[in-house]
């Protein structure tokens, strides 16, 4: 039995030394086409082009035979690619903190352990990182699959000079931490969009506890560990950094609670075949039917609607921006010609960018 284990050590030993060589030299062909990059339009790419990441992961798909499952191949590929890209550019992002928030976490599953991670203590402060170049890329909480968008980004969105380069998601799993026992509980602190997903387990448990907005759950979560009686809603990776036990699990009202997170950086990506871009307008509010004259020239154009929002305009009380996010690039022929139509009806029009279509199937 000995000799049996010591010979499939042995093949394990070989692997990994060859594994070692191999990523090595996967790392030195991308620092050498980061070079080749050097001085062409190119070298003014995204450092992450998630249209080509999408490409790669369907091709491990594809490869794949087994044992190991297509999502754990992917998981390590995330990282591989995270370490190179550490070797090519000093790449940094902004995130709606402290650590171990949702959009923290969100981050690390969309760009790997090896990017240097900066937190960000409001969502507007993610946008001005980005804008004045101070991080190369920002992540935000757009929308929930529970409780809806996030009005704070919509808002911001008004005003940015940043582009939306891609989307991710992330399953959102609440908790209630404390350091203190149930039932001498009286205040539960979370973000907002925490209590909104969180509203049956609060009503039916904690009813007479106060609840109490924080900037963010694992500000919560912070908050609660220094304040007895007190709970936070957050997430399990939260009870881990803030020395907090866990006193219920999955206590969102939808199981199948998702967060839509949207990556900011410089400039948007080229097609990659399966696109949405995101823009905003304004429209006459005088004119009988603007908005509808507007919105029916995608229809017009073929162009499916995902989603339409509307935020109050700042510039005039009872006026509204309108956010229409749709199938098809910016550069697809169809879609030029939707958004050099709809000028004739709506006003003030603002491309927020283009991406990679990367619902969860």
């Amino acid at each position: 039995m000995e000799n049996v284990d010591l010979t499939f050590s042995q093949q394990i030993d070989s692997i990994d030394t060859k594994l070692v060589q191999l990523l090595n030299e996967r790392a030195r062909v991308s620092l050498n086409l980061e070079k080749a990059k050097e001085g062409s339009y190119e070298d003014n790419e995204n450092v992450y082009v998630s249209g080509r990441e999408k490409q790669l992961f369907d091709r491990i798909h594809r490869l794949n035979n087994g044992p190991l499952s297509s999502e754990s191949l992917v998981s390590i590929y995330k990282e591989i690619i995270s370490a190179s890209v550490s070797l090519q550019k000093d790449v940094s992002i902004a995130y709606f903190g402290p650590l171990g928030s949702y959009t923290h976490q969100a981050a690390i599953v969309r760009f790997g352990d090896s990017i240097n991670y900066l937190p960000k203590s409001t969502i507007n402060d993610i946008f001005d990182s980005v804008e004045k170049g101070h991080t190369t890329y920002g992540i935000v909480p757009f929308e929930n699959s529970t409780y809806g968008s996030v009005v704070t980004t919509l808002d911001r969105f008004i005003s940015c000079k940043t582009h939306i380069l891609a989307e991710t998601y992330l399953k959102i799993s609440h908790c209630l931490l404390s350091k203190s026992k149930f039932s001498s509980i009286n205040k539960v602190y979370s973000h907002p969009q925490g209590f909104g997903q969180c509203q049956k387990y609060l009503d039916s448990h904690l009813k007479e506890a106060q609840r109490i907005d924080a900037l963010s759950t694992s500000k919560a979560a912070e908050i609660a560990a220094s304040e007895p009686y007190s709970a936070a809603i957050a997430s399990i990776t939260c009870a881990e950094l803030y020395g907090l036990e866990v006193l219920g699990k999955d206590i969102q009202d939808a199981k199948n609670n998702v967060t839509r997170f949207f990556i900011l950086g410089s400039s948007s990506e080229k097609p990659s075949g399966n696109d949405k871009t995101f823009i905003l307008f304004t429209v006459d509010h005088q004119r009988p039917g603007a908005l509808c004259d507007g919105l029916s020239v995608f229809k017009d154009h073929g162009i499916n609607l995902l989603k339409i929002d509307s935020r109050p305009s700042s510039q005039q009380p009872w006026h509204y921006v309108f956010f229409v996010e749709l199938q098809g690039h910016k550069e697809d022929e169809v879609v030029q010609k939707a958004l050099n139509k709809i000028n004739e009806f709506c006003l003030d029009i603002k491309i927020l960018g283009s991406y990679p279509d990367q619902r969860p199937s």
